[in-house]
Parts: C-alpha cells; sequence; structure tokens
C-alpha cells in the first residue's frame, strides 16, 4: 500500500513538470501539493534514476531551484551519476526551506480563519484550505476544545478554554498534594503500602503524580526511595549483577538520594560494599565477600604488625599465611618500614627510635658481625646506611669497577645486604676486604668469563664447556642468553683439577663421540585436546525465553530483563519470525547506528535482502521492506510524521531499553513508547533494568495496555580471565604461574618480570 501511494506521488509530480520548460520546486510543490514526506522521498527517487533533473544556487531557496524532465535511464544522453548525485543534493537542500515556507503559509492561513472567533473542527478548516500533517493543533496560539473544535487563544472561547484549563490544573495540582500528604502519613506508619490499600485510605483512584516520588518493588507495593526496603530491593539487585561503578551506581539509583550521598562521600551501608576500585556490590556477592574477607585479614595484620614493632628494630613475615603476606607488607610500606634482604631472607627495618647498642646486637643475631653500637638513638634504616656503603662507594675504596663489587659479593668474597632493591655492602667487610693481600686473587676469582675464554684455560672446546655447564660441573654465571653465557674464573680454575678425570669418564661412556642431545622438559598442551564435533541438537528454550515469546503471541508487550549472553535477541527473533510469517511488519530499533548496522547485516542473513531495510541518519535502504531497523529516533520522529505509514506494524522491539534512564537521549525513548500507535505491541531488551517493573507500571499507564516482566537472573557466559604470552600463547591462571616461574629460575625476559 505504502509503495503504491509512493509510485502515485511519483505519476503527480511528474504530470505537473512540463514537457519542454522548467518549474521552480516552490512552484511545483503548489500544484502537486499532497504529503510533504511523500512528495520529497518521489523526487528524490526520480532524480536519482534521471527522471528528472535539477539547477540553481546550492542555497536551497525553492523559489529558484529549477526542476525539468530528464531524458530517463534508457536513452542514449542519459544523465550522468554526477548530475543524478547533484539533482538530489539540491532537492534535498530545498526542502527543508520549502516545509518551513508552506508551515508558516499553512499556520497564516489557519489563524486568518480562525480570527473570527468562531471556533471549528479540524474537517471543517481542512475543507477551506490544505493542513499539513498534525495540524493545527501543532499551532502555538491554537487551542483545542474540549469537543474536538479549535479556536485561536486570544479569542473569548480561547480565553475560557484557557481559564477551565488553569481551573482544573489548580484543582488537579491541589488533589495531587492532598494525595501525597496522605501516602506519606500512610508511609510514615508503615513502610510499604499496596495500591489497594492506598485507594481503600484515599476512597479515590490514587493519581500518578501523587506516587512519583515513591518506589514501586516488584510485588506493586510502594515504599520510600530511602527505606529498608527500597534498599534491600536495590541490594538484590546488585547481588544478581557484577559491580557497578560509582558513576554507574549514581545514575542508576539517583532516586535513592541518601543511598547515593553516602555512596559519594565514601560511607558504607549495610548491605553495600566499596571495593578498593570504586566500584559498587553487597556482601552477597563474592566480590563484596572477598573485600570484607580482606578488611578482616587487614585489620589483623595491622593488630599484628604493631605488636611486632613494638621494640623491635628488625622482623620478618615469614609466620604470615601468603595472603595475609602480600597485606602485611603493603601495612609496613605504608607505615614506614623500610624493605630489606639480609642473608637470603626478607625483613623489614621497623621506623622507631632506639640505642645503636641494642640496633647492633639484632643485627649481629642475622649477620654474625660485631658492628659499631657508638652513638645517640637513631632509627635502623639510618644506622644501616651509616655502617654500609653502596656498590659505587665499595669501588671507589677498592679501587675497581662497580660491577666487580657485585661480583665479589655473589662469590661470598664481601658481605651485604639489599635495601629497597639497592646493594649496599657492610663498611667494615669492605675495610677488611681492602686490607687484605688477597684483594687482586679474590678480584681475579670473581670475574666473569666468556665460554670461549673458560674453553682456553681448560683446553677444551666451547661445545665441551658447555657440555660442563649442562652437566653440573660449571654454572652459567651470566644473564645475556644460553648461547652467550658467561662463567667465573674461580670456578673454571678449580675445576681443572678434576678435567682428567671428567673426561676419562666421557670417553668411557658410550656414544661418547656423538653429540648429546639437548633434554628439554616435556610441557603438557595449554588446552584439553577437543572433542569431536557433535551434530547439534534443536535448540532447547530457557524458562524466561518461552515465556517471554508465549507472552509477546498472547498479544501482550513484554520488558525482558537478562544477563548478557543468556539469549535475549533469541526471542526477538522468534517473534520477528512468526510476524513474518503472518505477513505483517515489524520494527527492530537500537541506540547506535553502528549496531543498527550490525543487526541489518544479521537479519539479511537470515530472511534476505528483500524482507530487511535499513534507516539510520546516514543511510536508506528497502525502506518498505517487513521488517526494518532503525535508530529510536528515527522511530520516534515516525511516530509523529508518518503515523499513517504504521498500519501493518505490528510490533516495535527496543534494543538496550535501559537508554530510556539517559540524561541527554532517554526522551526518544520516552516519546516512542508514549506516541506509538495504540495498536503496536512493544517488547524492550536490556541487561541493566533496575527498576523495570517501575518501567512497567509507567507503560501500563501511558499506553493502556498490560506489560508482562520476564526476568532472568542467571549469567549463561561466565567471565573467565586468561593470561596472554609474549608468543601469543593463551593460558590459564595455573599455566600462567607456571611460566612466570620458568621465566624466573632461567633469569631471561626481565622485561616482563618487572
Amino acid at each position: 500500500m505504502a509503495k503504491a501511494r509512493t509510485e502515485e506521488t511519483k505519476r503527480i509530480v511528474l504530470e505537473h513538470i512540463p514537457e519542454d520548460a522548467s518549474i521552480t520546486l516552490q512552484e511545483l510543490w503548489d500544484q502537486a501539493g499532497g504529503n510533504m514526506d511523500a512528495f520529497f522521498g518521489a523526487l528524490q527517487s526520480l532524480a536519482s534514476r534521471g527522471d528528472i533533473t535539477a539547477s540553481g544556487p546550492r542555497g536551497g531557496d525553492p523559489e529558484q531551484i529549477l526542476l525539468t524532465r530528464g531524458p530517463g535511464a534508457e536513452t542514449e544522453t542519459a544523465t550522468s551519476n554526477r548530475e543524478k548525485s547533484e539533482a538530489a543534493r539540491l532537492i534535498a537542500a530545498g526542502i527543508p526551506q520549502l516545509r518551513a515556507s508552506n508551515m508558516e503559509r499553512a499556520g497564516r492561513m489557519a489563524r486568518e480563519i480562525l480570527q473570527d472567533g468562531i471556533p471549528r473542527t479540524a474537517e471543517q478548516i481542512g475543507s477551506i484550505m490544505e493542513l499539513p500533517a498534525g495540524w493545527p493543533g501543532g499551532l502555538p496560539d491554537v487551542l483545542r476544545l474540549p469537543d474536538g473544535a479549535y479556536t485561536l487563544r486570544d479569542t473569548s472561547a480561547g480565553i475560557a478554554e484557557l481559564a477551565r484549563r488553569a481551573g482544573e490544573s489548580r484543582a488537579r495540582t491541589e488533589e495531587v498534594q492532598r494525595h501525597r500528604r496522605q501516602l506519606d502519613e500512610m508511609l510514615a506508619e508503615h513502610e510499604t503500602i499496596s495500591n489497594e490499600e492506598i485507594e481503600q485510605h484515599l476512597g479515590t483512584k490514587l493519581l500518578p503524580e501523587a506516587a512519583a516520588h515513591l518506589m514501586r518493588l516488584p510485588d506493586g507495593r510502594y515504599t520510600h526511595p530511602d527505606s529498608d526496603a527500597a534498599w534491600d530491593e536495590v541490594g538484590r539487585y546488585l547481588s544478581r549483577s557484577e559491580p557497578v561503578q560509582r558513576k554507574d551506581f549514581m545514575r542508576m539509583f539517583k532516586r535513592h538520594r541518601e543511598l547515593v550521598s553516602h555512596i559519594k562521600m565514601g560511607r558504607e551501608e549495610p548491605p553495600f560494599v566499596i571495593l578498593p576500585d570504586g566500584r559498587i556490590t553487597v556482601e552477597t556477592r563474592h566480590e563484596g565477600r572477598e573485600e570484607l574477607r580482606r578488611r578482616e585479614i587487614l585489620a589483623y595484620v595491622h593488630f599484628t604488625l604493631k605488636e611486632r614493632m613494638g621494640g623491635r628494630s628488625f622482623f620478618t613475615l615469614e609466620d604470615f599465611a601468603p595472603r595475609e603476606r602480600a597485606l602485611a607488607k603493603q601495612e609496613a610500606l605504608q607505615a614506614g618500614c623500610v624493605e630489606l634482604k639480609m642473608n637470603r631472607r626478607d625483613m623489614f627495618a621497623a621506623p622507631i627510635k632506639t640505642t645503636p647498642d641494642r640496633i647492633a646486637s639484632e643485627l649481629k643475631e642475622v649477620t654474625g658481625l660485631d658492628l659499631p653500637s657508638r652513638g645517640g638513638p637513631t632509627v635502623p634504616a639510618a644506622y644501616l646506611i651509616d655502617n654500609s656503603l653502596s656498590a659505587r662507594e665499595a669501588a671507589r675504596l677498592l679501587g675497581v669497577r662497580p660491577g666487580e663489587i657485585s661480583n665479589l659479593y655473589d662469590q661470598g668474597f664481601l658481605q651485604g645486604f639489599r635495601m629497597e632493591g639497592a646493594g649496599r655492602y657492610w663498611r667494615s667487610a669492605v675495610d677488611a676486604l681492602r686490607n687484605s693481600p688477597n684483594t687482586e686473587r679474590l678480584l681475579k676469582r670473581a670475574e666473569r668469563v666468556k665460554l670461549s675464554d673458560a674453553g682456553r684455560i681448560l683446553g677444551v672446546t666451547p661445545e665441551q664447556v658447555r657440555r660442563l655447564v649442562k652437566e653440573g660441573y660449571l654454572r652459567n654465571a651470566g644473564r645475556t642468553g644460553p648461547e652467550a653465557g658467561q662463567l667465573r674464573r674461580g670456578d673454571v680454575e678449580d675445576l681443572l683439577k678434576t678435567l682428567p678425570d671428567i673426561k676419562a669418564a666421557w670417553e668411557a661412556a658410550p656414544g661418547a663421540n656423538a653429540e648429546r642431545p639437548v633434554r628439554r622438559r616435556k610441557r603438557r598442551p595449554r588446552r584439553p585436546e577437543q572433542e569431536a564435533v557433535k551434530t547439534p541438537a534443536p535448540i532447547v528454550l530457557d524458562d524466561y525465553q518461552e515465556k517471554s515469546i508465549a507472552a509477546l503471541l498472547a498479544g501482550h508487550s513484554v520488558l525482558v530483563a537478562a544477563p548478557t549472553g543468556t539469549g535475549k535477541t533469541l526471542v526477538a527473533e522468534r517473534l520477528v519470525d512468526r510476524i513474518l510469517a503472518e505477513g505483517r511488519e515489524v520494527i527492530y530499533t537500537s541506540p547506535l547506528k553502528a549496531l543498527s548496522n550490525q543487526k541489518f547485516r544479521d537479519f539479511t542473513k537470515m530472511y534476505g535482502h528483500q524482507q530487511v531495510g535499513l534507516i539510520t541518519g546516514d543511510i536508506s535502504i528497502n525502506e518498505r521492506a517487513s521488517l526494518l531497523v532503525m535508530t529510536t529516533e528515527i522511530f520516534r520522529n515516525w511516530c509523529f510524521s508518518n503515523p499513517d505509514w504504521m498500519d501493518n506494524i505490528s510490533h516495535v522491539i527496543f534494543d538496550e531499553v535501559h537508554y530510556l534512564d539517559d540524561p541527554e537521549r532517554g526522551t526518544a525513548w520516552e516519546e516512542s513508547i508514549i506516541f506509538a500507535p495504540p495498536h503496536i505491541r512493544i517488547l524492550g531488551l536490556s541487561a541493566t533494568v533496575p527498576n523495570i517493573h517501575d518501567l512497567a507500571s509507567w507503560m501500563e499507564e501511558v499506553r493502556g495496555e498490560k506489560v508482562v516482566v520476564v526476568e532472568e537472573y542467571r549469567r549463561a557466559v561466565p567471565l573467565v580471565i586468561n593470561w596472554l604470552t609474549p608468543d601469543h600463547e593463551v593460558l590459564d591462571e595455573e599455566e600462567a604461574r607456571d611460566e612466570i616461574e620458568a621465566l624466573r629460575q632461567a633469569g631471561s625476559r626481565r622485561q616482563y618480570m618487572g
């Protein structure tokens, strides 16, 4: 029917364009008339086919845009694609001004007709002039009287109507205030009240505005947004969803002002829990339980550390459990403790002042050194710095390079410790090494040599040196990779005594001259072997899907709230299947153009190009298809401008219907629900609607029909964390820990270890 209407408009337009002359866009509209949208669509279609051409300035003035008949697409002088595009652009630029001038002229004519003060119906006005769609009710200075007639505001009938409306408004305001006062009195005695109890107490039906400040619970009872019952409902919603960011929490639950105020100030109200990253959850969620457990451990750690640091200069965390140890370390560092590694033990220096004698006594228990005990009270970290040297300071005293100091420490010729990750060496040990006659020999023994130099010292080949390393006779002292390893000169020289016996054992062993293969530890597969592909069984719908589809087929509007990945789209697809099979039409809306494009591609694969269309602000494809995909704003505009195009539309599907709560774009969803033609049923899909029952109640009030709410709390797709290696392998937690431990032991890939 719509296609036939479009073809009829094209025929009328072509009839009013002269054969051998031009006509302005304004003149063509004045002669052809009709529906502006159909007129514009017909011109664009004719221009794209080359049936008409356009010329004139690009300013969009309809008085200066000239239209002529084109040669068509089948003649030798067919219009080029460039000329077609230029004609379409000129027409598109002129239509807004044409529409504005038409509306302004129609407004002047309607006012002139009504200026005599006699109210007239739309049919009476339409018999005198051609009315644009939605007029005359769309004029700001025109009033519609109770009997359906129209008049101007400044006429006697208009003034009387304004006075009547003001009186009704005052009466309704007073009635709303009376209802609200009585509601608040009832809620002061009872935390929740039902609609029946309210209407019984009021003696009349409850006005919706009187309960606008209240919250409606899933069972239909009313309560204040900051009552215990309301907060319990918020807690139940959070117990079924992932923790939400603080800004999202404040947006989703803005009606609960007291609760939002507490969360904003960082104050927790049971059962709500604020996680360290700022997200909000509840005690019954895994994340909430873990956070409360962490706080208990932290309190225990804080108490234990306070006792342990009391009077002691140095302490360890060896008595803490692994999980408690990480928190204990965090607490210790925040308290001002200094991290140490002394004699292969992780320790901390307490931030307390004590006598050097006591500090030296505790250090002797750990290091066995007799350290100075003179001076006044000091903190342990300062005492350590006073009695130790950095690598650069020790190298300057010994007259060597700083790198050789670490070699001496690794060989055990020099005692020291690590303080906050940096190496320090006891002053007394450096002085003793400085005065020793064996310093040069020790430095030479600690020197690192390459594999080729080690081979010259031992009189063997580099391959044999590698074999000595593999068999454990030599220890690799370098960290530059297996092919360019380094060895200690002292270790190499010590091996000279036993090297003949090692060579004899090699010669006696079978296959002595053969290259020994490198033994590698067999690693288990990264993923279990996949099972053989089985023939897919018929899809079994979940309970919530069956309930949703049954309600839709029964003729009700439905709101579906289910977690992501549980199959909400399947409900929409089953509905589309039924509607297309019955020869009716359906609209699928989404909040984003990109999502609309994706759904268009998906539906095209399912139903074919002939049955699916796409309409966004950028593109229009097959706009008279039985299944139309569009943005919600486009559907809202259709409700105002093209309601006659939706006679055969059975349902509209709102994907991500929770956008109704968006401060900037939510009005598009609200107006779409309010102004959609009464015969259209609504399917709303979302994963994040905390007050879905309130939304359903509001829809029932504004549309006067039953709205079925279907909720699903089970998450079908679990959230799993995997790790990605530098080699692009995907690992689970156990595999990742094995990989990190292997890297740590091998001493390679330091950039990934931190």
